[in-house]
């Protein structure tokens, strides 16, 4: 597996330890022996589809659900057994569990009157709050009279305010809008570099994902598949299920396979041949991984041509969306820039070409 910074975080300098973390609900597994370090002031998201597990293992983290098997420790201490209020960790739910009946001060304030700071503490710190989360002046108002986004950043402040060792986010921004969810994924961004915060982060999200962390833990049914920086993750995917889910690359079929020598591999598909990068070893069932911005209207040394007629057209902007039914590799789907997409419409006959540096034959999983 990949991993960030050259290798993957020693017990030593993590912060937050799992180890062999598993939870099981009667005969479901919703967790199979998760082992995972977050580093001092990193902000790792836990991605991955509905039912993959990042919820739980969350929840697991918190204290709200107690692990079937593993320990967690913080800092080196087990926390395991804990109730949620010893535990020494911030969380920011979707949906905001702000007391209504409390104004944005007091809700803010809330984590440190019951960790029995003094008034005059708490009023410092609440400003502080305030202050970096641009809220000043709504200190008195209640969560009823505020927008969705100063509701979350509230919510936020709560967490941050008495300066937890781990901040849990679970599908922070999933209630916004667009608009709002940009603006704060731009406001969690600056709060993390700014207070060098340690984050657990959840989503379903990719893009909010490469947006905002310093490594990804991609989670397939209820264990960690991958984990690495963005940009490795996306370049370099581990797998099928890596590649299709983060990537958004096409999985296509592979009739015939060389690897060689030098990390390279001599791939057979849809008719053509190229050469390409791999991360299979000797007797993995294989796939090509050809990401949808990876496929080119024009060829060029080494690529892999791919056609068939125009099936769909999704615009994007800038972009264009366009699937191709491809007789020998079935629906294969590119980004094409919209200036390059002269003469294309549906039901054209259109050939495409999966540039080969950009190409990687990666184990069927």
């Amino acid at each position: 597996m990949s991993t960030a910074r050259g290798g993957s975080a020693s017990s030593a300098e993590a912060v937050l330890d799992i180890q062999a973390l598993s939870k099981v609900y009667g005969e479901t597994s919703a967790l199979a022996q998760v082992s995972l370090q977050v580093r001092q002031g990193e902000l790792l998201t836990l991605l991955g589809p509905s039912g993959s597990g990042k919820t739980t293992l969350l929840k697991v983290i918190a204290g709200f659900e107690a692990p079937t098997a593993g320990t967690v420790l913080l800092r080196g201490r087990d926390i395991s057994r804990l109730s949620p209020a010893r535990r020494g960790v911030g969380m920011v739910f979707q949906h905001y569990a702000l007391f209504p009946h409390m104004t944005v001060a007091q809700n803010v304030g809330y984590g440190l009157k019951f960790r029995g700071v003094g008034r005059a503490g708490r009023e410092r710190r609440v400003g502080e709050m305030l202050a970096l989360l641009r809220l000043d002046g709504l200190g008195g108002r209640y969560p009823r009279q505020l927008s969705g986004g100063q509701q979350q950043r509230v919510a936020l402040g709560r967490a941050l305010a008495y300066d937890p060792e781990v901040i849990l986010m679970d599908e922070p921004l999933g209630a916004l809008d667009r608009a709002l969810r940009l603006e704060m994924e731009e406001q969690i961004r600056a709060i993390h570099r700014e207070l060098g915060a340690t984050i657990v982060y959840v989503t379903h999200d990719q893009q909010e994902a490469l947006a905002l962390s310093d490594r990804i833990a991609i989670m397939r049914a209820g264990k960690v598949a991958s984990i690495g920086e963005p940009a490795q993750l996306y370049a370099r995917p581990a797998d099928s299920f890596v590649a299709g889910f983060f990537a958004n690359a096409n999985l296509l079929a592979v009739a015939e396979h060389e690897l060689l020598g030098d990390g390279s591999a001599r791939v057979c598909c849809g008719g053509g041949e190229l050469r390409c990068a791999t991360n299979a070893t000797a007797g993995d069932r294989v796939v090509l991984a050809v990401r949808r911005r990876s496929l080119r209207r024009s060829a060029s040394a080494g690529s892999l041509r791919i056609a068939g007629p125009v099936v769909e057209m999704l615009l994007f902007g800038d972009e264009q969306e366009i699937s191709i039914d491809s007789p020998a590799l079935g629906r294969v789907v590119a980004t094409i820039d919209q200036r390059d997409c002269a003469g294309v419409a549906l039901g054209v006959e259109l050939e495409l070409f999966a540039v080969a540096q950009e190409a990687l034959l990666v184990p069927l999983v």
